[in-house]
């Protein structure tokens, strides 16, 4: 899908209201928790449930899990429970097959959107497919630098960035929109966005003045970058 010209800007990461509304108050289009277990930004669902009631109607709130090493019964549970918390998306960033996928749309009991995260290597072919594999069961693709997790339980968030020529070219094949992740920040996003042209673009870690806590002047410049 060809690039929207007012890209989105989804601020990720968030721990706490303070920071969310600050974000949202700064013109985040959407703004992210993260609710995967042993990871450096996990918030529990009450606490995401206090995000999302704090933050503007207009402002969408995305909830992040990972579904693809746990029982279908409990990823039902937990997607009702993301659905209890307000959230206007949830997204999978865990390596959640086309079939999961699907089931989970049809448990679903609201309008909230799916979104797909897709990590992105050196391996052109693959990431493209991968994408490709997903563009008509998900509201959304997201394009991450590819982590391996293990003792880390590095799902994102790393910092790095990856080759944004496979994500430009992913951008023009699929069809739904394709939000940027990896890497970003308030120095290099202008530059992103420009070569790949996303729908959106997501960021975390660099917009941090420590883990878990977002600095205001990184949030502004980009929001401020993207907009340029």
């Amino acid at each position: 899908m060809s690039g929207n010209p007012n890209t989105k800007v989804k601020i990720c990461g968030n721990t706490n209201a303070e920071d969310a509304l600050m974000a949202a108050e700064a013109g985040a289009d959407a703004i992210g928790v993260i609710n995967v277990a042993n990871t450096k930004r996990y918030i529990d669902l009450e606490d995401a449930k206090t995000i999302s009631n704090a933050l503007p109607v207009f402002v969408s709130k995305v909830v992040v899990v990972t579904l693809d090493n746990v029982p279908i019964g409990a990823a039902h549970d937990k997607i009702k429970s993301i659905e209890d918390t307000g959230a206007d998306c949830i997204q999978l960033h865990g390596e959640e097959s086309v079939e999961l996928v699907v089931d989970l749309r049809a448990c679903m009991e609201s309008s909230t959107k799916i979104i797909k995260k897709i990590g992105v290597s050196g391996d052109k072919e693959k990431c493209l497919e991968n994408a490709l594999a997903y563009e008509d069961v998900v509201d959304a693709i997201l394009l991450d630098t590819l982590a391996i997790s293990g003792r880390t339980g590095a799902i994102g968030g790393t910092g790095k960035q990856h080759d944004w020529s496979i994500s430009k070219e992913i951008v023009e094949r699929v069809k739904k929109p394709v939000i940027l992740a990896g890497g970003l920040n308030p120095d290099n996003v202008a530059r992103a966005i420009a070569l790949v042209k996303p729908y959106a673009v997501d960021v975390s870690s660099g917009v941090e003045s420590k883990v878990r806590k977002k600095d205001a002047l990184k949030v502004k410049r980009f929001i401020e970058a993207t907009r340029k």
